[in-house]
């Protein structure tokens, strides 16, 4: 079996293995409470690894992992560093209280919790359309990634290798609902999990041992500069970013509005909503963030060692520079020039399982927010039999649009962190307080939150438009501050009525 062969025929077992568990769990998805949120009934392992799986996508690999070729090890060390911070708090401030007071209001989506919290439908409203818009943007950088990895590993046009990953996802997540994005996202979140750690150590391997390679490092000379700048921070950027001295602000920002996500992220939040019960919470507190940590701290320590290798497999330093420009193709590259033949299998599997387990989490969110949370806020003598169908019918409309936005972002050379990085900071800026401090502050106003999110939406995407090539800070500081203060001012300008 030649090397190609394998790959496929390693793909066509996994896709065999998560359509089994689709089918079982429509099976057992008949009702909305089951579809929605898997009756409440999941363990630590299964909402961990979920957690874990839905986070990190081809972003984290093929994004996370390669611009640490553009950005050196300052990237690999913030990025993990907020990711870690973040998981834990997230466990701890955010899940016992959100798990407690989605099964006392009854919510089964994270607009529909807002709408019960703040006694409004304005805010649920606010919040479904908010879900629709960045959804979709944060899906776009998941199909691009896997346009590429299919290019790259298995010599597969770009959009065919996208809707190759995509259909069966549509397919799994439309038939089993929540039951079938976390049983999947188990066995994607090992898969991911031990592919990282594999890629890592062969990586080290390459250049003989973590020691040997940073002194290695040193003497390359990225891009006619020294190759110190990939071990200090501040460090490499690209030129624009350098010049204006922003490299720490850029590289601090974007790793932040990335990992802070995990608070407020209602495709992570809603893992909460489906723990069996506070003990689940405590002990999902202590493994999540040791899988979060272990996996990001190998794999987005693989970008800089890529300048020790790609000079023994491309012919010119043009080429290196096509690469710095686009590290998103560097990890499958890598995998496809370095590993023996059934270690590629593996990885590419193991990325595909990345993407796939973020995209089905994103896929029945936007199905969700729309049907439960806009269908159903219209037409609420809608039946739970026709809700479930639109549901379904929702998410393979929803999976269709970000083809196109794909091919859009491949034309105008965007990267995957920066598409990501956007879509993570309009989602924690309108999120973060209506949702987490509207946890524990009574005095939070439907009025309050409605104004936060909009307000916050709307300044992360004029700083993106106006300011963020200007000041090369990401929106999520602005689109943070003001949308805590403008929710706790209109909060208390306009209180709720008693």
């Amino acid at each position: 079996m030649n090397e190609t062969s394998l790959v496929w025929a390693v793909f066509i077992i996994y896709l065999i293995v998560i359509f089994s568990i689709g089918f079982w769990s429509y099976k057992r998805s008949k009702t909305v409470i089951e579809f929605f949120l898997a009756g409440r009934r999941l363990g630590y392992w299964i909402l961990s690894f979920s957690f874990f799986a839905t986070y990190f996508s081809t972003a984290a690999f093929l994004g996370g992992g390669g611009s640490g070729f553009t950005f050196g090890f300052q990237w690999s060390a913030w990025l993990s560093f907020w990711h870690v911070l973040f998981a834990f708090l997230a466990w701890i401030i955010v899940a016992p209280k959100i798990r407690e007071l989605s099964e006392k209001l009854k919510s089964l989506t994270i607009p529909d919790f807002l709408g019960f919290r703040y006694k409004s439908n304005a805010p649920r409203l606010i919040a479904a359309i908010i879900i629709l818009f960045s959804f979709e943007l944060y899906m776009t950088s998941i199909y691009k990634g896997i346009g590429h990895i299919f290019e790259e590993m298995l010599h597969v046009k770009y959009l065919i290798g996208i809707l190759i990953a995509v259909i069966p996802v549509i397919i799994y997540t439309s038939l089993g609902g929540f039951r079938s994005v976390v049983l999947t996202d188990l066995i994607q979140g090992v898969i991911m999990f031990f592919g990282g750690i594999v890629l890592f150590l062969l990586v080290l391997n390459a250049v003989g041992g973590w020691s040997a390679g940073i002194e290695k490092l040193k003497e390359v000379e990225p891009l006619g500069m020294s190759g110190e700048l990939l071990l200090e921070t501040p460090g490499l950027a690209p030129p624009p970013i350098m010049k204006a001295g922003m490299v720490l602000a850029f590289i601090m920002s974007l790793t932040f509005a990335i990992s802070i996500a995990q608070l407020a992220s209602p495709q992570l939040v809603i893992r909460f909503y489906a723990a069996r019960n506070r003990e689940i919470i405590r002990r999902g507190a202590i493994l999540t963030p040791v899988i979060i940590g272990i996996f990001a701290l190998t794999v987005f320590s693989i970008g800089p060692f890529a300048w020790l290798i790609l000079p023994d497999y491309v012919d010119s330093a043009d080429q290196i520079k096509m690469f710095f420009k686009n590290p998103d193709r560097i990890i499958p590259f890598i995998a496809m020039k370095l590993f023996p033949t059934g270690i590629n299998a593996f990885i590419l599997t193991a990325i595909i399982a990345a993407a796939m387990s973020t995209i089905n989490s994103l896929l029945l969110i936007l199905a969700t927010s729309l049907t439960r949370d806009i269908i159903q806020v219209v037409k609420s003598e809608i039946s739970e039999e026709k809700l479930l169908l639109t549901t379904r019918i929702a998410t393979v409309l929803f999976a269709a649009i970000p083809i196109y936005l794909a091919v859009l972002m491949l034309e105008k050379g965007r990267i995957i962190v920066e598409i990501v990085g956007t879509a993570f900071s309009i989602i924690t800026s309108a999120f973060l307080a209506p949702l987490v401090i509207g946890l524990y502050w009574n005095r939070g106003s439907a009025f309050g939150a409605s104004v936060s999110m909009i307000l916050s939406t709307i300044t992360c995407i004029i700083w993106y438009l106006k300011f963020y090539k200007v000041y090369w800070i990401y929106p999520v500081v602005p689109g943070l501050i003001v949308g805590i203060t403008s929710y706790i001012i209109f909060s208390l300008l306009k209180p709720d009525k008693k």
